[in-house]
């Protein structure tokens, strides 16, 4: 059997060098999964443990975690050597630096093995990329497949990195339950982190719920303890929406999570970067018509407006604009949610992606100086 090897990065300190839950069924564990489901891979998923238990490894039967003494370039170099005959396959999520030593003891030990990289990155982390270009120029011609997952960042690093780079999108995998929408506005993600930018959904809803007397704002994720005193004092300034600004917290069971998905009418994100968040393609699957800051992948996200609308990073007035106009447009909110769906199902279906990354893959030594 083909091994598939998914090494995490030090690069990632929120994660503690290793995957946590969550990431299991985002694409860093998606890609590895249906590579065995669907294409006869051993996938393993290697990093350190960064959670105490791994309930969505039921979700993805057949996937390994094997971990990492320690968080170190010289516990990953040791674990590529001593695999190195199993690893068919190296996948790598991030252009970090810290990936460079590993590719070439890689390419060293198994010329013939493959290399995927994918760089589901903002602009910001592309360019950073772009400057150091000398660095990284070997690491980047040594992978096989280059991924990117919005149109915006593929063509810029296509062009800037000078390497052929593929659109593959973060995508949706499993089923949205059949339920009835209700008018509920819903974000998932790290709440009150200064990336997501939560603050700007908060008062944007307070200054709309007037407007919008049968709606309620779910906020679904781990709540940032310094953002705790923030909720405090916006209920605190604003009691009477206790009880429609919900926050759930986190929720580990996956059909409780996609339950919130199938209910909410609108998903608004309001983050300040981002590459491509797995919770659009879990949204756009669910029917959601689509709310979201001008980041790259905006336009990826609202399919160019025909399932959502863009708006300014931090412009707490155009959400609260959008979310009084979109709420109150019932047949805006339907004809966006079946457009969604469709688009969900076409574009970011996980199970096509990975489909057609086992192509590209299966074309040894691609040829990535661009056409």
């Amino acid at each position: 059997m083909r091994g598939a090897y998914c090494i995490s990065s030090s690069g990632k300190p929120k994660f503690g060098g290793g995957w946590n839950n969550q990431q299991l069924l985002k694409d860093c564990g998606l890609v590895p999964y249906l590579l065995h489901k669907n294409h006869g891979f051993r996938s393993v998923m290697v990093g350190n443990k960064c959670s105490d238990d791994y309930p969505y490894l039921k979700c993805v039967d057949g996937l390994e975690l094997d971990f990492l003494p320690e968080d170190t370039t010289a516990a990953r170099l040791a674990y590529v050597s001593a695999h190195a005959a199993d690893i068919d396959l190296l996948i790598l999520y991030g252009a970090y630096h810290q990936y460079i030593p590993l590719v070439e003891v890689y390419r060293a030990l198994r010329p013939e093995g493959k290399i995927y990289l994918a760089s589901d990155m903002n602009l910001g982390w592309a360019r950073g990329i772009a400057k150091q270009m000398p660095s990284y120029e070997k690491f980047l011609k040594a992978c096989d497949v280059i991924g990117a997952s919005n149109t915006a960042v593929q063509s810029y690093m296509a062009q800037s990195w000078g390497v052929r780079v593929e659109l593959i999108r973060n995508g949706f995998f499993g089923s949205v339950p059949d339920l009835p929408k209700r008018n509920i506005i819903l974000t998932v993600g790290r709440i009150g982190t200064e990336q997501k930018r939560t603050e700007v959904l908060l008062n944007a809803f307070a200054a709309a719920a007037r407007y919008l007397p049968e709606w309620s704002l779910r906020l679904v994720g781990s709540v940032e303890e310094n953002f705790k005193p923030y909720i405090k004092l916006f209920f605190g300034t604003h009691p009477y929406l206790r009880g429609r600004v919900v926050f759930t917290g986190l929720i580990e069971d996956r059909a409780t999570l996609l339950a919130e998905y199938a209910r909410a009418k609108v998903f608004c994100l309001t983050s300040r970067f981002e590459g491509t968040p797995n919770a659009a393609a879990e949204a756009l699957n669910a029917g959601c018509y689509m709310l979201t800051t001008d980041i790259e992948a905006a336009n990826d996200i609202t399919d160019a407006g025909n399932c959502g609308q863009i708006f300014r990073k931090g412009d707490t007035a155009a959400l609260t604009e959008l979310l009084k106009n979109v709420c109150r447009n019932q047949k805006l909110l339907s004809t966006g949610g079946r457009h969604a769906v469709a688009y969900g199902r076409r574009e970011f279906d996980a199970e096509d992606n990975v489909r057609r990354l086992y192509r590209l893959l299966r074309v040894r030594r691609l040829d990535r100086r661009l056409l």
